[in-house]
Formats: C-alpha cells, sequence, structure tokens
C-alpha cells in the first residue's frame, strides 16, 4: 500500500498552484521545469494579468507627481511594473476625465525607446478629444529634464485641452519603488491656454530636480532621452 505524505505539498505544492493561478498552467509547467517559454506568451501573459488586477485607492499624498487640482489616485501593481492613475479637477464642459496615468518599471537596461502605440495601447486607448490622434501629430518640446511630446486643441473661445507623453528615467529623480523608468501620459482640459493645461506633465509637476551640482554651478542632470519611435 502506498501512503501519500500530504505534508510533502508543503510550499513547493502552494508555489505551484500559485504559478498555474496567475500564469496559466502551461506556463507554470514550463517554468518549474526549467525550459524557456515564448516571448509572445510572456507577452500575453502580462496582458491577462493586467486585466485581472484592479486599481485600489490611495491616499492623494501618495500621488508619484505634485500636479494640482489632485481629486483621486488609484494604483496597481503588476509584478515588475505599477501603474497609477490621478484624477484631476475638469472644471470645463468638454467630456471625460483629466487624469494622469503613470507606469513604472524596474531596471534601465534593455527598456527600449519610448513609443507612442504601445504607450497608448498599454494606457487602454486614447481620451477624447484625441481619439483620432497619430504619433505624427504630436509637437516635441523640452524643459529642464528633457524632451515631452503634445498635441492641443482649443475648444470654444476659452477651454484648451492637451494630450502629452514622456518618460522618465531613474537617473533624473528616485523613482517609486527603485523602478528604471516611468512613462507618463496626461489628458488635461482647462479654462485657459495650452501651456496652462500642459502643467501636469512638466518638470515642475513631476518633482524633479538635478542629480547635483557641479561647483561651477552647472548641472549634472543626465542627457534628455530620444524622442519616441513611431513617426516623431
Amino acid at each position: 500500500m502506498t501512503v501519500r505524505n500530504d505534508r510533502g505539498w508543503g510550499i513547493a505544492g502552494k508555489t505551484r498552484r500559485l504559478l498555474a493561478k496567475t500564469l496559466g498552467f502551461g506556463l507554470a509547467a514550463c517554468l518549474l521545469a526549467g525550459c524557456s517559454p515564448d516571448p509572445a506568451h510572456f507577452s500575453l501573459t502580462r496582458s491577462q494579468i493586467a486585466e485581472r488586477t484592479p486599481f485600489v485607492p490611495v491616499a492623494t499624498s501618495q500621488a508619484w507627481v505634485n500636479a494640482g487640482d489632485i481629486r483621486s489616485v488609484l494604483q496597481r501593481d503588476l509584478g515588475a511594473e505599477t501603474e497609477q492613475k490621478i484624477g484631476l479637477a475638469n472644471r470645463t464642459s468638454v467630456a471625460g476625465d483629466n487624469v494622469i496615468l503613470l507606469r513604472t518599471r524596474a531596471g534601465r537596461a534593455n527598456l527600449g525607446r519610448l513609443r507612442f502605440e504601445d504607450l497608448v495601447a498599454r494606457f487602454g486607448g486614447l481620451p477624447h478629444p484625441f481619439t483620432d490622434l497619430g504619433s505624427g501629430d504630436l509637437l516635441q518640446a523640452s524643459d529642464e529634464i528633457g524632451n515631452y511630446f503634445w498635441a492641443g486643441q482649443t475648444i470654444g473661445e476659452s477651454t484648451s485641452c492637451i494630450l502629452g507623453i514622456r518618460r522618465v528615467d531613474g537617473g533624473m529623480r528616485q523613482l517609486p519603488g527603485g523602478a528604471g523608468i516611468m512613462d507618463i501620459i496626461v489628458r488635461n482640459c482647462v479654462n485657459g491656454t495650452q501651456q496652462e493645461a500642459l502643467a501636469p506633465l512638466l518638470a515642475n509637476s513631476i518633482g524633479i530636480t538635478p542629480l547635483a551640482v557641479g561647483t561651477d554651478g552647472t548641472s549634472r542632470m543626465l542627457s534628455p532621452l530620444a524622442a519616441p519611435s513611431g513617426g516623431l
């Protein structure tokens, strides 16, 4: 007679069940066997994990940027990535939310260039009134910490809306959780100018200061990042 030792399932059994639930039974078996799964399978799995991981509210004091008029902060942990969704006040008649979407990723090596299409897809598409925007429609500008990319619309006589994106490197500021990069996309509509609407995307809101200042008074901040690909 064979006697099964239930205690033998212990930690290893729990690990297998957790991997199977999170990554799928096929991928879990592959990981435990030491094989190298298809990278496309990993990409699909990350999407599935994102779909199953809800945002949870956190205190506004935990917002990763210092934009004014913050109304809510939601956050979720996706393992190697963490996302935060910051709701801003919308005092205009333009439909939709003013929002800052941020994503951090660990490490800095081999992260690739910022791609407009990838960033938009990762954050669930483009918001109104920019649903038909393409990468070629973005303007490039720069501030104290490098390049950013944006498009604007004037609605009526006094309402301005912008959509802007940028990538922040961990060498420019201390990122949440020691992340290597932080991608940012902003939709903001204000009763004012497009430059006023851009404020949540700019250096003062992101809270970045130079890494150090030399004895001659010059900044030793890292050089600006390359422009995103995708026709920019």
